[in-house]
This record gives C-alpha cells, structure tokens and sequence, in this order.
C-alpha cells in the first residue's frame, strides 16, 4: 500500500469514526454538539468556550447555545478566567452526575472497542496517531 493509499485509508477511518460519534449521540437522545461539549467538559474541568469550539471543531455559537442550555438547567457554572473575558466552565454536583449518567455508556463502549483489538493494538493506535498528527501539523505549519 502507497502512502496515498494509507492517508486516504486515515481520512476514511477519521470520517467514519466521527459519523460513529454522531450516530451514538442520535440514539442516545442528544445532539452531537452536546455530547462533545460534555466530553471536553469531562475531560478538562474549566475549559473555555474558545478551547471547546477550536480543540473541538464546534461552531461557536452552537458551543455557546449548548452550554447556555447546560447552565439553564444548573449542570455546569461559569467563572471570571485570566482575562475577564473569557469564561471557565465548571460542572456543578448535577451536572457532573448528568455528564457521567450520560457519557458513561459511551465510555465503556470506547473501552469495549479498545479491549477487542487488544492492549497491543490500541497502543499502536495511539502511537501511530499521534506521530502522524504530529508530523502533519508540521507540516500544515511549513506550509507545505
């Protein structure tokens, strides 16, 4: 297999993994958007807005809309960051039980895929994606 081969094989596994996501959130009641925004959320407590919409590729309206909506319901607080501008985004108790009630089967399904491809093979995938992520923002960056 060429190195064109390989990349496209990537994109395509990239695409279908994220079409996944999308498909799990429809039959789990919620939007994609929400989902992601409680994953980022769950995973690095007190994150912007801004973090969520760039590390996330979330427009940010929508990442706005959502997490309205979250603090509407008293799942998540906001706090004053290093800027004043920018806001930090906070699970509350309830909150906390809702994202784990909500990502908790979706996390043990993540944990089920990895476990069937083995330790050895889900540590390839990290490693591989990592180095080539990597070396692709290199190159992005070089303008290549």
């Amino acid at each position: 297999m060429n190195l064109r081969e390989q990349n496209e094989l990537i994109c395509t596994c990239i695409c279908r993994q994220t079409e996944l996501y999308c498909e799990w959130a429809k039959r789990s009641g919620m939007s994609y958007n929400t989902m992601m925004t409680l994953y980022a959320l769950h995973l690095e407590p007190g994150i912007t807005q801004t973090a969520i919409t760039q590390g996330w590729l979330l427009p940010k309206q929508t990442v706005n809309t959502v997490v309205k909506e979250l603090q509407r319901q008293g799942y998540v607080r906001l706090e004053v960051g290093k800027d004043r501008k920018e806001k930090r985004i906070f699970f509350t108790d309830s909150g906390l039980a809702y994202a784990q009630e909500r990502l908790g089967p979706l996390f043990a399904l993540e944990d089920r895929a990895l476990e069937a491809i083995g330790a050895q093979a889900a540590q390839a995938v990290v490693t591989g994606q990592l180095a080539f992520t990597a070396a692709f923002e290199r190159e992005v960056h070089r303008g290549t």
